[in-house]
């Protein structure tokens, strides 16, 4: 036989749970994975953020900018994860600044660019650290490449590089372009 206070604490969980579910329904989505690199999620606002700060500028006529700002964020944290490795040296924070404020110059005025990292959910910060890491990603791809950005077999030997490295890397795509 159950002591009266179970049957009263069984009743007061349904209660709650009963009470809880249209809390439960007006759940909202705030964001969404897109995919997850190595552990490291890449949500729908890092996505847009790189397209609206244009840390990522879709080709003319590309069909899915998303996906595309999407496979460019992959292959960026893909490279983060090889230049940490080897830790190149660190660049100038007056480089970083530079480009924060040309950023700043895009948005066309302090008040948007304040309000465009409002929306997306980024600081200034966040900003500066994306400017260190491209270039730190850019001065090992000078290392290791040749700092010939023109050169054909440049291009070739890093998208050959990134292929392998996504080859061993988990990967996990969750978007589905349309």
């Amino acid at each position: 036989m159950r002591p009266a206070g179970s049957a009263f604490r069984r009743m007061m969980i349904a209660l709650a749970l009963l009470l809880g579910v249209p809390v439960l329904a007006r759940a909202e989505t705030i964001d969404r994975i897109m995919a997850v690199v190595g552990g490291q999620p890449i949500t729908l606002s890092d996505v847009n953020a790189a397209l609206l700060f244009r840390f990522v500028e879709p080709p003319p006529g590309a069909r899915d900018a998303l996906a595309y700002a999407l496979d460019r964020s992959i292959e960026r944290t893909l490279m983060l994860s090889e230049v940490d490795r080897f830790q190149p040296p660190e660049p100038a924070p007056i480089e970083i600044s530079r480009r924060v404020e040309e950023i700043e110059q895009r948005a066309g005025s302090a008040e948007t660019f304040a309000r465009a990292l409002a929306v997306t959910g980024l600081t200034r910060e966040h900003v500066q650290r994306h400017i260190r890491d491209d270039l730190r990603i850019a001065t090992y791809l000078n290392q290791r490449f040749g700092a010939n950005a023109e050169s054909p077999e440049r291009g070739t030997a890093i998208a050959a590089w990134i292929a392998e490295i996504r080859r061993r890397a988990e990967v996990i795509v969750q978007y589905q372009p349309r």
